[in-house]
């Protein structure tokens, strides 16, 4: 349970960080970029072991591993864009609706028992986060979007992250399973994730050369610290309890945790349906914890 907790604190961490991004002025690329490599010297710091790099590049999970470090670092593009492009709250309900997807996964591939009351409380989680979400429009506001954008990103969201997080629940499950490799992973991971950052950063500013501030990079810093905390606890989350309770728990755990803070926070106002929401939520997870 204790990296269960860690993994929903981080991981609703890191959206209000990405949240402060913007309010303090922080250039997302450099951030997030910077996020990665603290990341990456973080695991390695505080991995129990001391592995080669021709160890690493040898270990069964390496491919895989470096497929998911580069697509983590596109997902958190494609998030920006998404909500940018096709707005906050049908990204994010996007982004949390793609828990679907392990889910799935763990049942399908892994071989995990899908009870009715299971079912049924995975069901309601699910129907329970674009509730929580949802935002009426500001009367006399509209805003046009064409197709591409509306439902194209947001589409986009829903793939990297649902394919992100069951790529690493495969990885745990069959690669590591065995091995006592979770911090070296996802040291490697981030590695990956920091070269995709930069390879991005060079697309991105065709030559201009951007000079990093203290504030991109203390921000990048803390995003990066948390990153880390957030995913020793999914890892080691994943060697104790199923993927499909797992990730139910993670995913709409987050979503309430950021909701709560966001009020608290930020003044964000919510309406007696999100409300509602909130409590069915809760409620499923207090029930699935229990299974």
């Amino acid at each position: 349970m204790f990296y269960l907790i860690a993994a929903i604190l981080g991981s609703s961490s890191l959206t209000i960080i990405l949240k402060l991004f913007q309010l303090k002025g922080v250039d997302r690329t450099v951030g997030i970029t910077v996020n990665y490599i603290v990341g990456a010297a973080m695991a390695f710091l505080f991995a129990p072991k001391t592995v080669s790099v021709a160890e690493i590049v040898h270990a069964p999970w390496f491919p895989l591993g470096m497929l998911t470090g580069a697509m983590f670092m596109l997902s958190f593009m494609v998030y920006a864009l998404s909500a940018q492009r096709s707005g906050v709250a049908v990204t994010t309900i996007s982004g949390r609706a793609a828990m679907a997807i392990p889910v799935i996964f763990a049942f399908a591939v892994l071989g995990e028992t899908p009870t009715p009351l299971k079912i049924v409380l995975l069901i309601l989680l699910i129907l329970s986060m674009p509730v929580i979400l949802y935002k009426r429009q500001e009367p006399g506001r509209t805003e046009e979007r064409s197709l591409a954008w509306t439902a194209g990103l947001p589409i986009a969201v829903f793939l990297f992250n649902g394919t992100n997080d069951t790529l690493v629940q495969y990885i745990q499950k069959v690669q590591i399973a065995a091995r006592d490799d979770n911090p070296i992973f996802m040291g490697s991971m981030f590695v990956a994730g920091a070269v995709m950052g930069l390879v991005y950063y060079l697309i991105e500013r065709r030559g201009k050369w951007y000079v990093p501030t203290g504030r991109d990079l203390l921000w990048g810093t803390i995003l990066g610290a948390t990153n880390w905390v957030c995913m020793i606890g999914v890892l080691y989350a994943l060697t104790r309890m199923d993927g499909s309770i797992f990730y139910a728990l993670y995913y709409s755990g987050a979503i309430v945790c950021a909701t709560i803070v966001g009020v608290w926070a930020f003044r964000e106002k919510l309406s007696p349906l999100n409300y509602a929401g909130i409590v069915v939520a809760v409620a499923a997870i207090v029930l699935l914890s229990m299974q």
